[in-house]
């Protein structure tokens, strides 16, 4: 349902550890939380072939609006995710569907002494 390529991760960025370093470990939850929404937002926009400002037209919302909200920083009511799943035709369930992804990834090498 989400396209092949979903746009990367803010989290992997260095700048966005740094600046989450000083939160509570709920605070980082609800971060995360909110730049995954709106990054499957997007994704819903691109795999049913919708613009962002036709979708701003759809809901009757300003195109800077909907950036504010694909941004991953606003903090949305019930009301608007019913909404964005009654626009987009999808259950609001499958907003909320997505992967929690590591914070920060590292890659071990295991090598034998032969």
């Amino acid at each position: 349902m989400f396209s092949k390529q979903p746009k990367k991760s803010l989290f992997k960025d260095n700048l966005l550890k740094t600046l989450l370093d000083g939160l509570k470990e709920v605070e980082k939850v609800q971060v995360e939380t909110k730049f995954n929404l709106a990054q499957n937002i997007e994704n819903f926009l691109k795999n049913k072939g919708i613009s962002k400002s036709e979708f701003a037209a759809i809901l009757g919302k300003s195109p800077s609006e909907i950036s504010k909200w694909l941004s991953g920083k606003h903090n949305f009511t019930i009301d608007t995710l019913m909404e964005i799943a009654h626009a987009l035709k999808v259950d609001i369930t499958e907003l909320l569907k997505f992967k929690p992804e590591p914070l920060f990834k590292t890659e071990i090498k295991v090598q034998r002494k032969a």
